[in-house]
């Protein structure tokens, strides 16, 4: 049996009960509910973060070698992409 939540942080009244009406229509409990929001905001804010970094990489790696790929070639692989997700959306 899980053991009990307590709320470790102080959380204004206007925003406390929007969450818990949240919590409610999802029927949750406002702490269970509150740990999924912010659980859910660090997995992107750490998503972000390490694409941020990825992308510092590409650019150093960039400025280093001079070497990127052409615009025509990186729209083709979009448009395939899509043709792609189409196809998959309507296998009709």
């Amino acid at each position: 049996m899980p053991t009990p939540k307590t709320q470790p942080l102080d959380i204004d009244a206007h925003l406390q009960a929007r969450l818990g009406l949240l919590a409610k229509k999802q029927g949750a409990s406002l702490a269970d509910f509150a740990e999924s929001v912010l659980r859910s905001y660090a997995d992107e804010a750490e998503r972000a973060t390490s694409e941020q970094a990825e992308d510092e990489g590409r650019w150093q790696r960039y400025l280093e070698t001079g070497v990127s790929v052409p615009f025509e070639t990186v729209r083709a692989k979009l448009r395939g992409f899509a043709a792609e997700a189409a196809r998959k959306a309507d296998p009709w």
